[in-house]
């Protein structure tokens, strides 16, 4: 991968992404540091700790600052003190990336309120939250950049995805409403909408018998599904200067498969 990224001009940036442990978060807090960013790594209590100091490790490597912090985003206390965390420490909160969030599979007639709210709190009810308190910080400055992680299944449907296409839709359209209201102060909310990407989470359903001969030869024109790391170049545009004046977009980074 080539991880030359001095042209976004990323230099001494702070960078909040949260579920930095693995798959996306991971390939993405990695890129904002190549990019010359100090970030902070956010990730649930539980699990994965080898993972995220494995991380934190990397960063530190390329001679940029990397902080821990526990959160449990479905926890709006936690959401506002991961903020505060590190505007102590940084001073400053320059790019949040919402990245952390959870789906389950079940059909909508066998889906519970335990899935429903536990898809809805991760996935949506955390975005919110995160940008409101990310700007309080970031309108003062005068600039910041949030970048939500959303899905092409907030643009199509699909099976099994009931909840979770709900909630992706919405954080689409959420990004949207906020950077109508911040935009002018200097605040800007966009969208990164993969398709499924190969991360240890997915990798049940893609080992499904015949999943990948589906989606890669019907539903994906690129032929193939997303690395991690094909999100990175998204994220680092939207964070940069050169973006100033992307407002409110939901950038498709999905293979071609909402073309159809």
């Amino acid at each position: 991968m080539n991880t030359d990224y001095s042209s976004f001009g990323l230099k001494d940036k702070i960078a909040i992404v949260t579920g930095a442990s693995q798959g996306i978060g991971r390939a993405i807090a990695l890129g904002l540091a190549h990019a010359g960013a100090h970030v902070v790594l956010a990730k649930h209590p539980e699990g994965r700790h080898d993972e995220i100091r494995e991380v934190k490790a990397e960063i530190e490597a390329l001679g940029r600052r990397a902080e821990i912090i526990l959160t449990d985003v479905a926890s709006v206390d936690q959401i506002r003190a991961l903020m505060e965390k590190t505007k102590e420490t940084f001073g400053r909160i320059d790019i949040l990336v919402n990245n952390a969030g959870w789906t389950g599979n079940s059909m909508a007639l066998d889906t519970t309120e335990e899935e429903f709210d536990r898809t809805t709190e991760s996935s949506l009810k955390s975005v919110f939250f995160a940008c409101q308190a990310a700007a309080r910080i970031m309108i003062p400055q005068g600039r910041g950049k949030i970048i939500n992680i959303g899905s092409n299944f907030g643009e199509v449907a699909f099976k099994s995805r009931a909840v979770y296409a709900a909630t992706k839709a919405a954080v689409h359209h959420l990004s949207r409403a906020l950077s109508l209201e911040w935009a002018s102060q200097g605040v800007l909310v966009n969208v990164v909408a993969p398709c499924i990407t190969e991360t240890a989470t997915r990798k049940v359903i893609l080992e499904r018998p015949g999943y990948k001969e589906w989606a890669t030869t019907q539903m994906l024109p690129a032929g193939r599904w997303n690395q991690p790391e094909d999100l990175v170049g998204a994220v680092l545009f939207l964070s940069s200067h050169l973006a100033d004046m992307v407002v409110g977009h939901v950038l498709m980074v999905d293979g071609g498969w909402t073309i159809h």
